[in-house]
């Protein structure tokens, strides 16, 4: 259950995860923009693609890239020479190339690591890789490289998704089945006793039970003696007269306070 909460407030927050896509994307490009135009000296591309593509190139179509059937060397001279139609120059185009297969990259491996963690563990790896200085600097080569990279990356990303799904169907079929499942604590409702002719009779009220003043005086609570020491109980005393005084001893002075107050008396 704790799952499914976490999942519907980070869908309520959809828009956290846009935010760091853009960001990730953002820095991706503009530092490999920023390297390419300071610090990159020079180009080195196969002798292998670039042959292939000039071929392409020559022959005004992309037909001689798959001669040697569909395998992904050839997709990649085809994206050159896409990319070539745009910039004009084999060099410029491969660079460029590779700047995208980058940012790819770096955005799908933060979505499986989104998927296996969260999207902040997603966007510390994508960020990690979009920084991280040989992975830069591979932008300089024209080769097979990056296609093969993203490719991989790809296929890790389905594959984690493929799994999430199932797991997440699953936990899915799980709760429903607890929901579906009758609680033993609670007895199951009395069936309405019918009358003779068949209508539906009145049951009687056994919810009152008579108390019995036996019953009660068992079910006492029986003490024990304590057993720590205690302090010895105190006797109980009372006060008295040293002698009961009698009529005879009554020796008082009785004056007539008639007409007075009492806090008169002298």
């Amino acid at each position: 259950m704790h799952i499914f909460e976490y999942e519907s407030r980070m869908n309520k927050k959809s828009w956290l995860t846009g935010l760091l896509i853009i960001i990730l994307s953002s820095i991706a490009v503009l530092v490999r923009i920023y390297y390419v135009n300071t610090l990159m000296a020079e180009v080195n591309i196969s002798e292998d693609i670039y042959n292939a593509a000039k071929v392409s190139i020559d022959t005004n179509g992309l037909q001689t890239a798959f001669t040697d059937g569909f395998h992904i060397e050839a997709f990649y001279i085809c994206n050159l020479y896409l990319a070539f139609l745009i910039f004009g120059n084999f060099t410029v185009a491969g660079v460029y190339l590779n700047i995208l297969y980058q940012v790819l990259t770096i955005l799908l491996v933060y979505i499986m690591l989104r998927k296996l963690a969260n999207r902040f563990w997603g966007f510390a790896g994508g960020l990690i890789l979009a920084l991280f200085p040989i992975y830069i600097e591979s932008l300089s080569k024209v080769t097979v490289f990056h296609m093969q990279l993203l490719l991989a990356v790809f296929a890790c990303t389905v594959v984690v998704l493929i799994i999430s799904l199932f797991f997440k169907k699953n936990a899915v079929k799980q709760s429903g089945m607890i929901k579906q499942t009758p609680n033993p604590l609670l007895p199951d409702a009395p069936e309405e006793e019918k009358a003779p002719d068949g209508s539906a009779g009145i049951l009687p009220d056994t919810s009152m039970k008579e108390i019995r003043y036996d019953d009660l005086v068992d079910n006492k609570v029986q003490y024990i003696e304590n057993p720590l020491p205690v302090p010895k109980r105190r006797e109980h005393k009372e006060m008295d007269y040293a002698f009961e005084p009698t009529g005879k001893d009554d020796d008082y002075d009785v004056r007539d306070l008639t007409g007075k107050d009492y806090f008169d008396i002298e």
